[in-house]
């Protein structure tokens, strides 16, 4: 007697990421709870005072974890990884301190209504460099945090529909918006989720990873010579050997672009 076969997989659904506001109302909450608890060690503290002190800690941070998710994911990953990592430690250093003077600020506040004292003293010592360790720590996590919602909405699954290469887009020039014609393309490089596009006319950046735009393009005529470069081989002018079998290929604008040793193959293949 034949077995039937094994019904098929299903497939299953992925779920995807959750939202930067969902995250900050989480991260919230659990560092909320975190200081609560800490001032309830505190010797005869009440809950009240213990919830009062938590929220004077983390209101100030509320504000300021919105302010710099919203700085990284608008403004600091569109730089290149050097320019990236030298503003996150500006950022940071100036996020640690921002936090620890509304934290003072908070509290002396909060002294004022319950006992007439307004009082800016802050902390001092081992409390002060804690204090500003944790503004580090938790600047770190969030821009972990964002990084990894960015990355993983990237990584979604998507349905990819044929369509023909693309011929032109639209981009933004100060106020305006102009059409960027694809045959003018010399050289795209990768800038994270951005990609760098350099044209007859100019420079400018697209809002979309190098992979992506790489999808969209003529395989013709654009060729992923290293994995942070695509070139449009109509305007190659020449190409020479760099030894160890890689190439570096010279533009018709004058930039120079070092092929890896696959993109350099990827343009051998073409010899005829």
């Amino acid at each position: 007697m034949l077995k039937p076969p094994d019904p098929a997989p299903q497939p299953q659904t992925l779920l995807p990421p959750p939202s930067a506001l969902t995250l900050w109302l989480c991260g919230l909450a659990g560092a909320w709870l975190m200081y609560f608890a800490v001032f309830l060690q505190v010797p005869q503290a009440s809950l009240g005072n213990a919830a009062i002190n938590a929220l004077a800690n983390v209101a100030p941070l509320a504000l300021l974890a919105a302010g710099a998710h919203l700085l990284i994911n608008r403004h600091v990953m569109r730089l290149s990884v050097p320019a990236q990592i030298i503003s996150h430690v500006l950022i940071g250093s100036a996020f640690a301190a921002t936090w620890f003077a509304l934290v003072t600020l908070t509290l002396a506040l909060v002294s004022y209504v319950q006992r007439g004292q307004f009082d800016l003293s802050g902390f001092t010592g081992g409390a002060f460099i804690w204090q500003n360790l944790q503004g580090l720590v938790l600047y770190w996590a969030l821009a972990a945090t964002t990084y990894a919602v960015r990355g993983g909405r990237s990584a979604a699954p998507v349905t990819i529909v044929s369509a023909p290469p693309l011929e032109r887009y639209l981009t933004r020039k100060g106020d305006d918006i102009a059409p960027v014609h694809v045959r003018d393309i010399i050289v795209i490089a990768g800038a994270q989720d951005y990609a760098e596009v350099t044209t007859l006319a100019d420079t400018h950046l697209v809002r979309m990873s190098l992979s992506e735009f790489e999808q969209r393009l003529d395989p013709q005529r654009f060729i992923r010579v290293h994995r942070s470069r695509i070139i449009n081989i109509d305007h190659l002018d020449y190409a020479e050997p760099a030894g160890a079998g890689r190439l570096i290929a010279h533009m018709t604008d004058g930039t120079t672009v070092a092929l890896s040793r696959t993109g350099s193959q990827s343009l051998r293949a073409l010899i005829v």
